[in-house]
């Protein structure tokens, strides 16, 4: 049984030399697909030989492999060359969940499933699973396959309602998320805002969004360029009728909403505790001021926002950065919540760092010239 991973690179292997687009590769495409996948450096010389045993055990007609007959011939190299077979994917694409789709079945729910292909590459598409009577779906999938990515690729995803013994589903909402949002070092990791499908534009209150994590493979994964340790806060308001509140933290660069990031939910508190580390989401740029706000948390209903306000960018692009209590707006004049974080930027602690060790050594340098003075 060939996985779907190998059965996805099998695919787009056999599509990129089917050179007139018939579904039937060639001798000569397939000898190009032998040296794709690095077997030339395991074969040398004996690389013409091989394909051409290798094409003649496997083709019917003994002038072109089929579709399957290449499936065959790449399960066998595959186990021969582990290492060379399945490749790694360009894209690596995790679809965590989506949030206020819109109904699309008689009971006020639906089975959502949600697909992507690359824009102009419809034969290049895959799909999570589908999950039953949820309009809040969490698949946490990633979705492999994507042999056929080249930079400038735009993403297509479609959210879609299973119908059972329906040939495909009905669409609830799409988004096209652009090349330039995630082909660069940190790639993209965020919420993209969906729109509803033409049938479905006239529902009010909906605003669905998809939860993603998209990365190119050819970008090794950096450091982010800035991290926020949220320590805790005090002094919050009361949201709830206990006299209590379920705070968590979002933080997000001023004017980049992809920068937003959030900390975990702490249950009937006006003083929470997080020790939670966020990161920028590799956004960061200098002159960026940070938005920091607290929220209490409604699982029936939208959050109430407890307390805000802005950490300028001159605060924290320095040594040291920001380290300390941050006093915040809050929606009842009576309080005055305070919110103790640590704010670093790499590149700033990086330059400090350099030019302390660079002190060090010319001390250093200094004391042993003097010493050798000393003893002349």
């Amino acid at each position: 049984v060939i996985s779907d991973l190998a059965a996805a690179d099998a695919e787009n292997l056999f599509a990129l030399y089917d050179f007139d687009g018939i579904s039937l590769l060639p001798r000569g495409g397939l000898t190009e697909v032998l040296r794709d996948i690095g077997l030339e450096k395991e074969l040398g010389a004996d690389l013409p030989a091989f394909a051409r045993v290798a094409f003649d055990s496997h083709s019917a007609d003994s002038h072109f492999l089929s579709p399957n007959e290449f499936k065959q011939l790449y399960y066998r190299l595959m186990h021969r060359y582990p290492t060379l077979l399945p490749r790694s994917p360009a894209l690596r694409v995790t679809v965590y969940s989506a949030k206020n789709l819109p109904p699309a079945d008689v009971n006020g729910k639906a089975d959502p499933y949600c697909t992507m292909q690359l824009v102009g590459k419809p034969h290049i598409k895959t799909r999570t699973r589908h999950l039953e009577k949820t309009l809040d779906p969490r698949w946490g999938e990633e979705l492999t396959g994507c042999y056929a990515y080249q930079e400038g690729d735009d993403l297509h995803f479609e959210v879609v309602d299973y119908d059972r013994g329906a040939l495909q589903g009905d669409l609830m909402c799409s988004c096209i998320v652009p090349n330039k949002e995630f082909h660069r070092p940190g790639g993209f990791d965020g919420a993209w805002p969906m729109t509803l499908a033409p049938e479905l534009a006239k529902l009010k209150g909906y605003n669905p969004t998809l939860r993603l994590r998209i990365q190119v493979t050819a970008f090794p994964e950096p450091p982010p360029r800035m991290t926020i340790l949220v320590r805790h806060a005090e002094g919050l308001p009361p949201a709830d009728a206990n006299g209590k509140s379920d705070p968590f933290c979002s933080l997000q660069l001023v004017g980049k909403q992809f920068s937003r990031s959030t900390t975990t939910i702490k249950s009937r508190t006006l003083d929470p505790v997080w020790n939670e580390t966020l990161t920028d989401k590799h956004r960061y740029e200098v002159g960026d001021s940070l938005s920091i706000k607290i929220w209490d948390y409604d699982k029936a209903a939208n959050n109430d926002l407890l307390a805000e306000g802005i950490l300028d960018g001159s605060q924290f692009h320095k040594p040291g950065g920001f380290d300390g209590d941050f006093n915040l707006q809050s929606c009842e004049p009576k309080y005055s919540p305070v919110i103790s974080i640590k704010v670093l930027v790499r590149e700033v602690e990086e330059a400090a760092a350099l030019v302390s060790a660079t002190a060090s050594v010319v001390s250093a340098a200094e004391e042993l010239e003097e010493a050798d003075v000393a003893v002349a």
